[in-house]
């Protein structure tokens, strides 16, 4: 893939006319992709399970994650007449580019989001470049959230935000529902500054700091003096959680991938650039700037961007595999959130004060969430029970692997390959007859004590299997006991490296047919992975992982452990250690 010449240098801190510049490229790099009237962008011919106008609107609008903030810290961006344009014909039921009312659970009510923070941040603006006509338009049609049947979730913060905003202009609002909604909003807060995303499932992932803590700092802004025990709480909460967030950054700047919506990229340093506003009392400004700026860098240091400039669906580089049902080739605008720190002024201690290392504590865990962090050889490591739900596209890679890095990234398909020869990462996987194979997806208990997680899972009927992690100072320790009433055949693999393996079969591989197997771990330019088995019953090789299946590396390859139990009681013991190499 061609990559474009970005207008900053990644390799340097990330200062205030730095970020102008980055924003006002992504931004203009977009301007020839405006559809009728202005009223939307349409960057490729990928789609999501939304229609075609919502997708297109998708992206007119998330592009005011950017703008906004820009504006509001006297940025100078480009296109703002253009982008009001399409408000002003996109909310007009009688302009051939009109959105369509929102209905229930439509995404539409999502992108509501956005075009409520402009409103509310820069009404002077809207004043002056769209008539009355037009505002009352748009109002009318951002009311509609207050009617329409809305995902239990992080979406209740849109109609938030939106009933917020309206009632700033004096737009007649359901005041009854928005104190409903800001309850709600609590009721999903379980403690240790995390939120659960769901009354009936439980996940604790970049939606944190995408969607809660976000927007929960916004209604801070806005409503210190009316609202000061709801504003306090919010940024206590917030406070919190950056003292568990910071540990998921590795000491460059790259974010732990774990979870949906990868691929909205460098929006994980969102919450640093916000959180920047009102100050941290453990973490100084110099620390969150530099959690800020060097997530900024090392993600301009990968390839997200096509030879337009316009980010790409993927993660490390372009790929539908990964993605989820709800991305479109618009989706990724998402990441312009990281530039909330835009609305600073110049002066503000954020840009005047030099970026500090963070060096957390080695290990953190969260005792709601059940996750553990740490860093190990240059790299940031989680390990999480996986949260009971499947709506999400390959939910099993995404959340249930023993452990996720920074670095070495996690696959996708992980086991519907195996009997060619491919593996994916992090997994420990059963088979009966070789040519299927399953693996941990759900769990019937989790207990996190000592920094120490067990989970008990089935992985098949008649097999259960209780697994035991721990970090330690230069790896992980994995023990399983598995209870199994037939005898199975096992593969357990470590971490990815980016490294290309031939493919073989996985037979060929047992037999060691093909090239001798010198070199089991995974060594590969930049990283490596090894993962050896205590107690030597089986046997160590290296497989690759399917092709363009590792979100951050394109070809990519596993340690691993091959071979079979009898019925009965099994205690597999194994240590995995992963790092950069330098």
């Amino acid at each position: 893939m061609l990559r474009p010449s970005l207008p900053i240098d990644p390799h340097l801190p990330i200062d205030r006319d730095a970020a102008a510049r980055l924003l006002s490229w992504i931004v203009g790099n977009h301007l020839g992709s405006f559809t009728q009237g202005n009223a939307g962008l349409r960057l490729g011919s990928t789609v999501a399970a939304y229609d075609e106008s919502a997708a297109r609107l998708e992206g007119l609008s998330r592009l005011l994650w950017g703008v906004v903030p820009a504006l509001v810290g006297g940025c100078s961006v480009p296109g703002v007449e253009a982008i009001v344009e399409g408000l002003t014909n996109g909310t007009d039921p009688d302009h051939p580019a009109y959105w369509g009312e929102a209905g229930d659970m439509d995404q539409r009510l999502v992108e509501m989001a956005a075009l409520a923070v402009f409103l509310r941040e820069q009404p002077d603006l809207l004043n002056r470049l769209m008539p009355q006509a037009s505002r009352e338009n748009l109002f009318r049609w951002l009311s509609r959230i207050q009617d329409a049947r809305i995902n239990p979730s992080n979406w209740r913060f849109f109609r938030i935000l939106v009933i917020d905003s309206l009632a700033s202009v004096d737009w007649p609002v359901d005041g009854k529902c928005l104190a409903e909604e800001l309850d709600f909003i609590d009721s999903q807060y379980v403690g240790e500054g995390w939120y659960k995303d769901g009354d009936k499932i439980e996940r604790f992932d970049y939606y944190n700091p995408f969607a809660f803590h976000f927007y929960g700092l916004l209604y801070a802004r806005w409503h210190s003096v009316d609202d000061p025990e709801r504003s306090a709480r919010y940024i206590e909460r917030a406070r919190t959680f950056a003292l568990s967030y910071r540990h998921w950054f590795a000491e460059d700047g790259a974010a732990i991938a774990y979870g949906r919506s990868m691929t909205y990229r460098f929006g994980t340093a969102c919450f640093w650039g916000l959180l920047a506003e009102i100050g941290h009392p453990e973490l100084s400004v110099g620390k969150l700037r530099g959690l800020w700026s060097r997530s900024m860098c090392w993600w301009l240091g990968q390839s997200i961007f096509d030879a337009e400039g316009h980010l790409t669906v993927g993660y490390g580089y372009p790929s539908l595999l990964m993605s989820e049902f709800y991305n479109s080739s618009q989706s990724p605008l998402w990441a312009l959130k990281a530039f909330a720190p835009l609305a600073l002024p110049a002066d503000h201690p954020f840009w005047s004060t030099e970026e500090e290392a963070d060096d957390p504590p080695a290990i953190h865990s969260v005792a709601v969430s059940r996750q553990t962090t740490w860093r190990s050889n240059g790299v940031a490591y989680l390990m999480a029970p996986p949260p009971r739900h499947r709506e999400i596209r390959h939910v099993a890679d995404k959340y249930a692997k023993f452990a996720y890095s920074s670095h070495h990234g996690f696959c996708v398909e992980s086991l519907d390959w195996i009997a060619s020869g491919f593996a994916g990462d992090n997994m420990l996987a059963f088979s009966r007859n070789g040519l299927v194979w399953t693996f941990r997806t759900d769990v019937y208990e989790a207990v996190l004590e000592d920094g120490e997680l067990t989970t008990v899972w089935s992985p098949l009927p008649g097999c259960r299997v209780t697994t035991r992690q721990r970090p330690t100072d230069a790896g992980e320790l994995r023990e399983s006991t598995v209870e199994t009433d037939l005898p199975l055949k096992v593969l357990a693999t470590g971490h990815a490296a980016d490294l290309w393996v031939p493919p073989r079969s996985l037979q060929q591989v047992i037999d060691g047919e093909g090239p001798p197997e010198n070199r089991p771990a995974a060594e590969g330019s930049t990283l490596f992975s090894d993962l050896r088995d205590l107690d030597g019953r089986l046997k160590r090789r290296l497989l690759p992982s399917a092709p363009n299946t590792n979100l951050i590396h394109p070809h990519s390859a596993v340690p691993a452990l091959l071979g079979s139990i009898q019925a009965g009681r099994s205690l597999m013991r194994t240590y995995l250690t992963a790092g950069r190499r330098s």
